[in-house]
């Protein structure tokens, strides 16, 4: 009989998904929020307004870094956990598919309304609050995968 066991992930892989997990999530809470009222672009351009205009967008920026650095430190566990149990069951894959796929519609259906600001300044804030989510899913990557 054949030794088999399980084949430990490579941490670059690990790493990269889970990176994309905290930035999909950090879309999802940026998504949330602007339900919520606490539209970056709308706060953006009451940054330098009154005191509250400040707090808010600050809880707005706290909010998304912590659910991008939370979602890659649970994404990467998951994984390392996952692949240490040797669990090769293809309907748990169908269902964290079509849980994926689900919660993808919901975001984009929560995303068609449009910002308050320019398409260059859009552009711009976007990419920074992306930035800034991807270093701390992989920050909280790290924590979970190191050794």
């Amino acid at each position: 009989m054949s030794d088999h066991s399980p084949l430990p992930l490579p941490r670059v892989l690990v790493l990269c998904v889970a990176i994309v997990g905290g930035v999909m999530m950090a879309v999802v809470a940026q998504l949330a929020l602007m339900r919520l009222g606490l539209d970056l672009g709308a706060l953006w351009r009451n940054l330098m307004g009154a005191r509250s205009g400040q707090m808010r967008a600050a809880f707005a920026w706290w909010a998304i870094a912590l659910v991008s650095f939370v979602a890659g430190l649970a994404i990467a566990a998951a994984m390392r956990g996952l692949a240490a149990a040797d669990i090769r069951s293809p309907a748990l894959y169908g269902i964290a598919g079509a849980a994926l796929v689900a919660g993808l519609a919901v975001a984009g259906r929560m995303a068609a309304a449009p910002s308050d600001l320019g398409p260059g300044a859009s552009a711009m804030l976007g990419l920074a609050s992306l930035t800034v989510a991807g270093l701390l899913a992989l920050l909280g990557a790290y924590f979970a995968t190191r050794r």
